[in-house]
């Protein structure tokens, strides 16, 4: 399991937007700071010359701010035709590494009481919403119905907060969706963890 709340939070973004093959392991998404996040993480285990990232670019965009591709001497552009904006995959081939946020993944019910909140806070950076006002409409989106549960449950462990999972059939997606009495709570409590809500109130990165 994670021993640390960086670990913590880099295993709830990658259970959100994580890659792996046989080999090889990293981060989608369409967020910079999100995939500078990771790939930092990476930088420490990791070095330089073993990252790789792809910049899969909409083929409507004719001058594109990349933008990230400092932290990676090993890039490849891809054009691509049916999305609205750019987005990145960092990853790096290693076995060891995938294996172990595989492991954790497997044993998410059993994390410490402690960095549950970062852990959320990965997640919802990866796969969550809600409200510009952060008071309503707080969810987090899953594939898997039964990680939905068990993100409810740790929750559950430490705070009394009501949460309820929804499934999507149309999408083939589920939810976990917060009350509105006790969204502004929980957002509150993994702001000092999450990125896209210190962006939402502008808060300055905290690394």
């Amino acid at each position: 399991m994670p021993k640390t709340i960086e670990e913590a939070y880099i295993l709830g973004l990658w259970c959100a937007d994580g890659y792996h093959r046989t080999s090889s392991i990293g981060l989608s998404n369409v967020d910079v700071d999100l995939i500078r996040k990771f790939s930092e993480h990476l930088l420490k285990r990791f070095p330089r010359d073993r990252l790789r990232m792809r910049v899969y670019i909409p083929r409507h965009i004719r001058k594109p701010n990349i933008g990230i591709v400092d932290i990676c001497d090993k890039v490849s552009y891809c054009a691509i035709t049916k999305a609205a904006n750019i987005s990145y995959h960092i990853y790096v081939n290693s076995r060891p590494l995938l294996r172990e946020l595989v492991e954790k993944r497997k044993r998410l019910a059993s994390m410490d009481e402690n960095l549950i909140l970062s852990y959320i806070a990965g997640r919802f950076d990866g796969d969550g919403s809600i409200g510009k006002d952060l008071k309503r409409d707080f969810r987090i989106t899953y594939t898997k119905r039964m990680e939905a549960e068990i993100d409810k449950s740790l929750i559950s462990r430490i705070r009394p907060y009501q949460i309820k999972v929804y499934c999507y059939r149309t999408a083939n997606t589920y939810c976990c969706y917060v009350s509105r009495f006790d969204a502004p709570k929980l957002a509150e409590e993994i702001l000092p963890y999450s990125i896209k809500l210190q962006k939402i109130v502008g808060l300055p990165r905290r690394d």
